[in-house]
């Protein structure tokens, strides 16, 4: 248990330095800090977390009853920005004149170099619309969005996460749950869209059980059979996507 407590650790702190610093502002502000609030505030709550964190003893109750994935987020509940931030005020506001000055270019340059530059992530890209989605995304929803309420349609699974953020009235029959294999919630449909090669009769079956007006997935799947002769005819093809309509509504 305690080593994948510290592997979790290891990979929550990124190159190390953050939580380097985090160390020295809390042993500045236990001898400096003189506020009986702010020490507790800024102190003894973060070490109690850490303290809680690195029990073997707590981790193995948690482990029990969440799992690893979830463990890694008492981290979250140590305030180091707040400390950080506090304790980079504390020790500008001590210095006079040009010190002060100098203490402040010295604290915002230890930072910078602290870390990476966040927008250098693969998770992180350059948004094509005010929405923050793939345009792919929009011009899909367009196409089957229709007047009078919300309209079912199945999505390939590299946009389940974007649909109802562009579109809350284009819904799906599954979501993210369906993305998270650990989460061991089964989602045939969507399972059935994702192989290379799509069952029409199956997936057509499936799709009109969840009552959903459209199917949409990769041009470049091969199908088995033809969803034509289950009711789902082609609707419309955008940047490579088919889109299929349940003609039995």
């Amino acid at each position: 248990m305690w080593n994948k407590v510290i592997a979790l650790y290891e990979a929550y702190i990124g190159t190390g330095m953050i939580a380097g610093l985090f160390l020295v502002a809390l042993i500045y502000l236990f001898f400096s800090e003189k506020n009986k609030t702010t020490r507790i505030v800024f102190l003894y709550v973060p070490v109690m977390v850490l303290v809680l964190y690195f029990c073997p003893f707590f981790a193995t109750i948690v482990y029990y009853f969440v799992g690893e994935e979830v463990y890694y987020r008492l981290l979250w509940l140590v305030p180091i920005v707040p400390v950080l931030a506090y304790a980079a005020v504390k020790i500008i506001s001590e210095c006079k004149g040009k010190k002060r000055f100098l203490a402040g270019a010295a604290l915002v340059g230890i930072l910078i170099l602290s870390g990476k530059l966040v927008y250098k992530s693969p998770y992180y890209s350059v948004a094509q619309n005010p929405y923050h989605v793939p345009d792919t995304v929009v011009k899909l929803c367009d196409a089957v969005m229709e007047e009078g309420g919300p309209v079912i349609a199945v999505f390939p699974g590299e946009f389940v996460q974007y649909v109802r953020q562009y579109n809350a009235l284009v819904c799906m029959p599954y979501g993210r749950e369906a993305l998270v294999e650990s989460w061991n919630l089964k989602q045939e449909l969507f399972y059935l869209l994702e192989t290379n090669v799509l069952d029409a009769e199956r997936i057509a079956e499936c799709a009109r059980q969840k009552g959903c007006r459209y199917l949409i997935f990769s041009g470049k799947k091969e199908i088995s059979g033809d969803f034509e002769d289950y009711g789902y005819e082609p609707y419309d093809e955008i940047d490579g996507y088919i889109i299929l309509k349940d003609s039995t509504f």
